[in-house]
């Protein structure tokens, strides 16, 4: 195992700038006038203080459940009436050295109900992730509409496409798979339910929760996950990976969590990580810490004490050596998606060139060796733009290419 990497503190103006930026969006995506927090370094000291709202039990266990989210251990100061303090202990809880110089996290109800948080030092981004979200918790409406959160973090939930299987050509093993793997579950969650009550001491569910689609470019599995949300009558969310990175350390992962905490509220949903070997590569290799803790979101939420419950994870990946093992146990089933054979990639050629013969469509499955669907569609829609400037500057009426232009369109590209 690597050895576990120092935390980083953060300059006191680029904690501001970040804590500031971090509630303003939030203000702007609430809508709400919120009071700004008071933000100091003293004597080499930092402290933030806001005003809160009344100080229920509620909001109490909601701001200590953040203060755990990003803090292992904690250690209570005061829980009396009107004041309850935490402090933060180091990673190691036997060692007491200088204890009194953690984070410290204070709330008081009475009079004037206010939030201090305080430490001696600068904050990591740990610390400073979860001061934001405490001051979040105290000022949050209900939540926003899920997809307008998820447009924030730039996902995406995708509508039905209106396709069925029929779209992709061929296929056939792989369409049987999923549609025992992941339709059937979705389709009649009591049946897989009541045999695992009847086949297990302690119940657990045996749908799945996490499918690997794994195979080359453009051989459909986004596609096949668009088909799969409109036959489940499921919302398929896409996240694609630039989509939660961030410049800021640890946001990241937060980004990730909060994707698959939305996934839950909506009831359950179908989410799809594109390129999750960017994500999340093998600790085998060298990591940076903050691919590390995404990696360790990941293993959490497929299985872990937080794991999602309702919501299925597919993983697409062209690199599956790339991706760390316990990732990969983590993933009730993998599934091949190789490139198309001969006949497969005529009938592709059918649905984008449907005006030439059966003779023709097969010789250009048979020409098109290593040719993945996505492909096939590029090469058909280069060569109707060929076709067309002919058409323009002959000044000729619209017409479909001849069979010749398909021809030499793969000629071109198997020089490139």
């Amino acid at each position: 195992m690597p050895e576990e990497t120092e935390e980083i503190l953060i300059p006191y103006d680029n904690m501001k700038e970040q804590l500031m930026k971090e509630i303003s969006s939030f203000a702007d995506a609430t809508g709400l006038s919120i009071p700004m927090p008071e933000i100091s370094y003293e004597k080499g000291a930092t402290q933030i203080t806001f005003d809160t709202a009344p100080l229920t039990d509620s909001l109490l266990f909601n701001c200590v459940r953040v203060i755990k989210k990003y803090i292992e251990n904690v250690r209570i100061i005061t829980f009396d009436d009107g004041h309850y303090s935490l402090q933060a202990l180091g990673r190691n809880i036997f060692k007491t050295d200088s204890i009194l110089d953690s984070i410290k996290f204070s709330f008081f109800s009475l009079n004037y109900p206010k939030c201090i948080i305080s430490k001696k030092g600068l904050l990591t981004q740990d610390e400073l992730n979860a001061a934001a979200d405490i001051f979040k918790t105290f000022f949050a409406e209900p939540k926003e509409d899920p997809e307008l959160r998820l447009k924030r973090l730039g996902a995406a939930v995708m509508g039905s496409s209106g396709i069925g299987w029929d779209y992709i050509a061929g296929y056939e093993e792989v369409k049987r798979t999923i549609r025992e793997s992941i339709i059937m579950p979705l389709q009649n969650p009591a049946v897989y339910d009541k045999i695992a009550g009847l086949t297990r001491r302690v119940f657990e569910p045996n749908r799945p929760r996490a499918i690997l689609f794994e195979g080359p470019p453009g051989v459909g599995k986004t596609t096949a996950a668009r088909i799969i949300a409109g036959e489940a009558g499921t919302p398929l969310i896409y996240v694609p990976i630039e989509s939660i990175m961030s410049k800021w350390y640890g946001e990241s992962s937060r980004n990730l969590a909060e994707i698959f905490d939305i996934s839950e509220d909506m009831g359950g949903a179908i989410l799809f990580l594109d390129e999750i070997d960017s994500l999340a590569g093998s600790r085998d290799q060298n990591m940076f810490e903050a691919t590390r803790r995404i990696l360790s979101v990941l293993l959490r939420k497929l299985d872990g004490i937080d794991a999602a419950e309702n919501t299925i994870t597919i993983g697409a990946t062209n690199r599956k050596d790339d991706l760390d093992n316990a990732l990969i146990s983590r993933f009730d089933q993998s599934i091949f998606f190789p490139l198309p054979n001969a006949q497969e990639r005529s009938a592709i050629f059918g649905g984008y060139a449907m005006h030439l013969t059966d003779e023709n469509i097969k010789v250009l499955g048979d020409r098109s060796a290593d040719f993945s669907g996505r492909n096939i569609k590029d090469a058909c829609e280069f060569t109707e733009r060929r076709w067309a400037r002919k058409l323009i500057i002959s000044k000729s009426e619209a017409s479909a290419p001849p069979f010749e232009y398909y021809q030499r369109t793969l000629q071109i590209w198997k020089k490139r």
